[in-house]
C-alpha cells in the first residue's frame, strides 16, 4: 500500500484525530487500522512534527528523557534522527541528547543522530562538550564527521562546531 494516495489519506485520518483531541499514539493506532504501513505513518507524523509535540507534552508532565525516548520509538514509530531532533527541540542540549540516544541507537541510524546534534542544535550550544561525547563513541571526532553524508556547507558547519575547521 505504499503510495502517495495512502499518505494523503493518512493526513485526513490525522486531521480527524486531532479534531477529536486524540493523542498521537491513538492516531498511530487509527492509521494502522486504516491499513497504512509504518513507513507511510512515519511520513505523516514527521510532516506534522508529532514527535516534537509529544516530547514537549511528556516533558511538561515530568517524564524522564529515557521514557520519552522509549515512547517516541515504541508508540510513535520515530526513527532515531527524529528522536534526536525532538529532544533538542524541547530543550535537551546536543551533548546530553547524544549521551541519551547514542547508546540505544542502531548502527544504521547513528549517522542521523550525530548529524542532528551537529546541524540542528542551537548555535550557542557547547560543541566542545559534543566533541567530547563523540570522542567517547568514535575513535576521533574526525571519524564521526567522516561518516556523515553532508554537502560542503553542512560539512563546514559541522567541522566549525567541532573546532576542526582550518
Amino acid at each position: 500500500m505504499s503510495d502517495p494516495g495512502w499518505v494523503s489519506y493518512g493526513r485526513g485520518v490525522v486531521e480527524d484525530g486531532l479534531a477529536n483531541l486524540d493523542g498521537w499514539a491513538d492516531i498511530v493506532v487509527d492509521l494502522r487500522a486504516e491499513g497504512l504501513e509504518d513507513g507511510e505513518i512515519t511520513l505523516v507524523l514527521r510532516e506534522q512534527q508529532a514527535w516534537t509535540a509529544e516530547a514537549r507534552e511528556w516533558k511538561q508532565h515530568g517524564f524522564p528523557y529515557d521514557e520519552i525516548i522509549t515512547r517516541l520509538r515504541d508508540e510513535l514509530l520515530a526513527e532515531w534522527g527524529d528522536v534526536a531532533h525532538a529532544l533538542m527541540e524541547v530543550g535537551l542540549p546536543p551533548a546530553d541528547m547524544l549521551r541519551a540516544v547514542l547508546p540505544l541507537t542502531e548502527e544504521s541510524e547513528l549517522v542521523l543522530v550525530v548529524q542532528a546534534a551537529l546541524l540542528d542544535g542551537p548555535e550557542d550550544a557547547d560543541y566542545q562538550e559534543v566533541r567530547g561525547v563523540l570522542g567517547f563513541f568514535f575513535r576521533s571526532e574526525e571519524e564521526a564527521l567522516g561518516v556523515l553524508d553532508l554537502d560542503g556547507v553542512q560539512r563546514e558547519i559541522a567541522a566549525q562546531r567541532l573546532g576542526l575547521s582550518r
